[in-house]
């Protein structure tokens, strides 16, 4: 299938530039990590968590509430944001410690002390993926695809490391990884957030305008197809019994040569901006994998470890596509992120789970159960094709080609879907010098308020004013003649002076305490 290119090219690589990238990967990675290692047993089985899921389970009751809480919540504080990453990294540090200590002295505990102590890691670090999954609002669909699945990559490699430890290793390990997100957290603080360098635009996740993010029918189709996928994978994970498969070490040798391979194709895909068909790449190559461990599972039911390799990369790929997914409605939709973090977590955690559970419930009813459980599994997996490649994935610059081979005239509302167009009210033939190009009267007028109301400078308003806009420093630097060091130091001291700390904030504060549009 060709890639095609969303006209939002990459800069070159360099580290002062892609730096900002790093501390959202190194935080996507410690979490993921540490639940790796120590819930689900550094993938030496394919279980979703110890305990048959209850951990997980419980964890995602925990989410729930948050859940509920963005019902009420229209937008978190940044107190609240703040004092929310401390307690979830002190909880998911201070859990691996206490098993790792009883571990040691070899204190026997509970069913329900060591269920509540996994529940436990499982929460907080999940709730410090959805910190860092907050923190890429606004970012750009490539910088997201590359930040996520080197987070993913990276991951699965320490994972794959640490299986070949035993479980005192893993709680020390989970209590290092987790309290080092504390230094990650003050080192982003000190970069500024990645949609700066990396502004989003809505064309390049989905080829669809910003308006849809906040359509909830394209929610519910996004969600459902998550629900149509997890359920096989949960299957697959649990084939036949419902209990998780041992996996020895070349079959988790596969699952890190398929996280590895992926990964590499998706970030070269970042990186070349080849962004309008990677939706859809990412979705045939969890079927794929899904389809061929179902394959392997078939023909060899006595080694179900290699065909369970197989679903599991396909399960840590739709859990970085998840990420993915999170990031793109986060940007664009309509509600606190927390609302999409939780809703797409919850959903796919709870039907793995409940994929194994099912296969349990089928053992029961047919001893004989291989061709019934694939054949349920392909059931779910063509109902999600369907879902995702005719609703999610029909997106409106799609109809608008249609329309114009048709011989309609191209609407207003068109040209909106086309990146800088719609702002700047231009044709998609016109292709304007920077200098000829009128700023939007709203946001001009919004941030010369602010300049007032800070006490900004009549050249950091400049700036800020082709900064809201969506313009790079760089081009904010050639459009003001300056150099890309002084436009740095106007941005960074805006942000003291409003106390906002990204692209994202400036401009979610001009849409509540901005003028009113006419």
């Amino acid at each position: 299938m060709a890639q095609q290119d969303t006209g939002q090219a990459m800069p070159p690589l360099s580290l002062e530039t892609y730096r900002v990238l790093i501390p959202p990967i190194l935080g996507l990675t410690l979490a993921s990590t540490t639940t790796d290692i120590v819930v689900q047993q550094a993938h030496r089985t394919t279980g979703v968590s110890t305990f048959n899921g209850t951990a997980m389970i419980i964890a995602a009751l925990i989410a729930g509430m948050l859940f509920l809480s963005t019902l009420a919540v229209k937008r978190f504080t940044k107190r609240f944001i703040s004092r929310f990453i401390f307690v979830s990294i002190v909880v998911s540090g201070l859990c691996c410690l206490a098993l790792a200590v009883l571990h040691a002295y070899g204190v026997q505990l509970s069913l329900t002390g060591a269920v509540a102590l996994q529940a436990g890691v499982a929460a907080g670090a999940t709730f410090i993926k959805f910190y860092w999954l907050r923190k890429l609002r606004g970012t750009s669909a490539q910088a997201a695809v590359i930040v996520v699945f080197c987070a993913l990559a990276i991951s699965e490699f320490i994972t794959f490391s640490l299986s070949f430890s035993g479980e005192l290793m893993w709680y020390i390990a989970g209590t290092i990884l987790a309290f080092a997100q504390f230094s990650v957290v003050r080192i982003s603080r000190e970069l500024g957030a990645a949609g700066d360098p990396f502004p989003a635009v809505s064309e390049s996740y989905f080829g669809t305008n910003e308006d849809r993010f906040s359509n909830r029918s394209f929610l519910a189709v996004a969600t459902l197809g998550i629900w149509f996928i997890s359920v096989p994978m949960g299957m697959g994970l649990g084939f036949s019994s419902g209990e998780a498969i041992y996996m020895s070490t070349v079959p988790r040798f596969m699952v890190l040569l398929f996280v590895i391979i992926v990964s590499a194709l998706w970030i070269r895909n970042g990186f070349a901006s080849r962004m309008r068909a990677i939706t859809t790449s990412i979705w045939v190559a969890m079927e794929v994998l899904l389809a061929l461990g179902a394959v392997f599972l078939s023909i060899w039911p006595n080694t179900i470890s290699v065909g369970a390799s197989f679903i599991m990369g396909s399960s840590l790929v739709l859990q970085t596509f998840v990420w993915y997914l999170t990031i793109a409605f986060i940007s664009f939709g309509w509600r606190d992120p927390f609302y999409y973090c939780t809703l797409s977590w919850v959903s796919m955690t709870l039907l793995f789970v409940a994929g194994m559970r099912l296969d349990g419930l089928i053992t029961r009813l047919f001893p004989n159960n291989t061709p019934v459980l694939i054949s349920i599994m392909s059931l779910f997996v063509l109902i999600g094709a369907q879902v995702v490649f005719t609703k999610l994935l029909s997106s409106p610059s799609e109809r608008t080609e249609r329309r114009q081979t048709a011989g309609e005239a191209i609407t207003e509302e068109d040209i909106k879907r086309v990146p800088l167009m719609g702002v700047l009210a231009i044709t998609p033939q016109e292709h304007p010098a920077m200098v000829q190009q009128k700023p939007d009267v709203h946001i001009a007028t919004s941030v010369m308020e602010m300049g007032q109301r800070f006490g900004l400078t009549g050249r950091e308003v400049e700036v800020l004013t082709l900064y809201a806009l969506g313009h790079t420093q760089a081009r904010v630097s050639e459009e003001l003649k300056l150099s890309t060091n002084t436009v740095h130091t106007h941005i960074k001291r805006v942000y003291e002076k409003t106390d906002l700390h990204s692209r994202q904030e400036i401009l979610d504060y001009i849409a509540e305490y901005g003028s009113p549009r006419p």
